[in-house]
């Protein structure tokens, strides 16, 4: 898909210092003087003796050093200005609608996304993300069109270990959600090769929801916790609650977001999360004129991302995910993935070779689980910014009839500038 973001998103006084001590003892005659503040102490009484000729030479007297300067507060840095980022997604995919095991049409999809992010201070900020996404219907046909917010978010940004972001945004769920397409090694959005539903964490479109989450980081990002509260754009459902921590054990992930592949970067990365919502699980297909039937929804997952830079042996990665819901209509009671990619040292032209298998499973309540395989071979020539994708996927989904088969060849460009 093509996305664009937009962002909102201190005195020490100097001491007093005491007089230089006097050469010689004051006359008789003199009444002893007042002493001002941190004086040295009252001298003794003069002597009856008369002064000597030649007094002795008076103490070369010593110059009090300069005031410490009062500490002022370092100025706070001007806000970001703002930026206006252009991200785009086309895929081709040879495939036959009417027999999925035959690779005899071809379709194309693409996303195309703007970005937009500023700031009014360092601590407040504002990102909105527009999102223009085309593709066939479910059953072939004319390109269905939509454009729509991806992310509208009010940023408070009030401490390192301290966030409250408001709006419209991703849902802190799992690794894949955070790093969708665009930062991830495979083309395809985890979860979406089954046509029983996205398998994955309770989300909205886009991987989006409307709500609030709390979060913060510690030490730069090895450490990160999301508490959320979403679904409150309606007002007759009971909130969305979810939440994870994440823990990365050799460098840290700092911001709000995570990638599933970093091209490069040391990284053991362990994270648990879940959700929760009070009548969340519903049924899927009521009878006409009947409710729907409705139960509490509860999700747990856990994730890990390990990434090793081999330097002139290349790069490694290695990623796995495994979820468990829980509800009395959730179709899917288990799913998981596994992934192992490895990115080449040296280039190819302008490019890396990544390749990469990727293995999915859903697993029902009952019947039989759909799963995915894909191999993949993609070219990095900038990161994320610029690579292509070419790959292969499997997929054996449960219908009526018995398990299903399908066979798919792929295509894939990604820009982000």
């Amino acid at each position: 898909m093509l996305a664009i973001t937009l962002g909102l998103i201190l005195p020490k006084p100097a001491g007093a210092q005491p007089a230089p001590e006097p050469a010689a003892p004051a006359p008789a005659a003199a009444p002893p003087a007042a002493l001002p503040p941190e004086t040295p102490p009252e001298l003794p009484a003069a002597s009856a003796e008369p002064a000597p000729a030649t007094p002795p030479p008076a103490a070369e007297p010593v110059a009090p050093p300069p005031p410490a300067a009062a500490e002022t507060p370092a100025p706070e840095p001007p806000p970001a200005p703002l930026s206006v980022h252009t991200w785009g997604h086309i895929g081709s995919r040879l495939q036959s609608f009417k027999d999925p095991k035959k690779m005899d049409r071809l379709r194309q999809d693409g996303d195309l996304e703007l970005h937009f992010d500023g700031a009014i201070d360092s601590k407040i900020g504002m990102t909105g993300n527009i999102a223009a996404v085309y593709g066939p219907s479910a059953t072939g046909g004319d390109p269905q069109g939509t454009l729509a917010i991806l992310d509208l978010i009010a940023r408070f940004d009030i401490d390192d270990a301290f966030h409250i972001w408001v709006g419209r945004m991703l849902v802190p769920s799992d690794r894949a959600n955070f790093s969708g397409f665009w930062f991830a090694a495979p083309w395809y959005y985890a979860g979406t090769f089954s046509p029983h539903g996205f398998i994955g964490p309770a989300e909205g479109p886009y991987g989006r929801n409307d709500g609030t989450t709390l979060w913060g980081q510690l030490e730069g990002g090895l450490f990160k916790y999301y508490v959320s509260a979403f679904n409150l754009y309606d007002g007759t459902t009971s909130p969305l609650w979810s939440g994870r921590l994440n823990l990365s054990l050799i460098n840290p992930e700092p911001g709000y977001y995570h990638s599933s592949t970093y091209y490069g970067k040391d990284i053991l990365a362990i994270a648990i999360g879940g959700q929760a919502q009070a009548n969340g699980s519903v049924q899927g297909m009521p009878a006409t004129g009947t409710a729907p039937k409705k139960d509490d929804y509860y999700e747990f997952n856990a994730d890990v991302l390990f990434e090793k830079d081999l330097h002139d042996a290349g790069v490694i990665d290695l990623e796995g995910a495994v979820y468990k819901y829980m509800g009395d209509y959730q179709y899917f009671d288990l799913s998981y993935l596994l992934l192992a990619s490895y990115m080449t040292a040296d280039k190819l032209g302008p490019g890396k070779l990544q390749p990469l298998v990727r293995f999915q499973q859903g697993v029902p309540k009952k019947g039989d689980s759909d799963s995915s395989i894909e191999a993949q071979l993609g070219y990095v020539i900038e990161a994320y910014s610029a690579r292509l994708a070419l790959g292969f996927q499997h997929t054996t989904v449960a219908t009526a009839a018995g398990s299903q088969g399908g066979n798919a060849l792929y295509l894939g460009v990604q820009v982000m500038k």
